[in-house]
């Protein structure tokens, strides 16, 4: 009999989906700001063009790692080492206070026992 799932899992795909949207539109901005690099290098204020090349390519860099990282949990099957896998997403989360008013209680429901078997994690 299948069981039913339990409504932390839509909360966590809304969760993932917005991270991975703000991973995304970081690594959008790393991009948009290589065109802007002369903008980025000239004048008073200006960084050295090698300090935001590094800082632009990290964005793009961690914002795509990130961004997959997040789409991921659509296409993960339903097994004990995913619910694993989403409680790491979720301590992600809480690495941002930003993030912390959904990553805390996504936690709080995430650890409960009914969402625990429905990933088939028993003990």
């Amino acid at each position: 009999m299948e069981k039913a799932r339990p409504g932390v899992v839509t909360w966590y795909r809304v969760y993932c989906g917005l991270m991975a949207l703000l991973y995304f539109a970081l690594a959008a901005a790393g991009i948009i700001g290589l065109f802007f690099m002369e903008e980025l290098t000239s004048g008073s204020n200006a960084m050295s063009p090698l300090v935001a090349l590094l800082m632009l390519l990290m964005w793009i860099a961690l914002g795509l790692v990130f961004g997959a990282v997040f789409v991921a949990p659509f296409f993960l099957s339903r097994r004990p080492w995913a619910w694993i896998y989403h409680l790491v997403l979720i301590a992600i989360g809480m690495t941002s206070p930003c993030c912390m008013p959904a990553s805390i209680p996504l936690l709080i429901f995430w650890l409960k026992q009914e969402t625990r078997e429905y990933f088939g994690r028993v003990h």
